[in-house]
């Protein structure tokens, strides 16, 4: 993978290299910029060559780009501290709940209905309970 991506940057660079020297009297022309607002405000840059243009541009692009993703990186990073802060809250509310004891006032006194996997033997079995009750009364 290594020889694969030396290869391409290789090609890469002699193609930049060859464009360079084929456009090396356009590239060494001096431009000048110039901006006209609206009425006599007009401004004028002093004659620069203008791979020296290019490559200014290039390097306030990639400063732009550093600057945008290092804002986003700080958002992040801030975000992920809260979300980790949560996270240890949370984590500490479960270990807490875990360690409480199970009474009988915490457990439900009935089964709901859909819990039940037969409603006639619920039936036979409070029948039953039911004449316990008279025959103990």
């Amino acid at each position: 993978m290594k020889s694969v991506k030396a290869v391409i940057w290789a090609s890469l660079t002699l193609l930049l290299l060859l464009f360079l020297f084929q456009n090396r009297d356009t590239l060494l022309a001096n431009t000048t910029l110039q901006l006209t607002l609206i009425g006599p405000l007009q401004f004028r840059s002093t004659p620069i060559p203008l791979y020296a243009l290019i490559l200014g541009s290039l390097l306030l692009g990639v400063l732009f780009a550093a600057l945008y993703c290092g804002l986003a990186n700080l958002r992040l990073s801030k975000n992920l501290r809260s979300l980790r802060k949560q996270n240890l809250s949370l984590q500490e509310e479960l270990k807490s709940l875990r360690n409480l004891p199970i009474t009988d006032a915490e457990v439900p006194a009935t089964r709901p209905a859909d819990a039940s996997g037969n409603e006639s033997a619920e039936k036979a079995e409070e029948e039953k309970s039911g004449q316990n009750n008279v025959m103990d009364g």
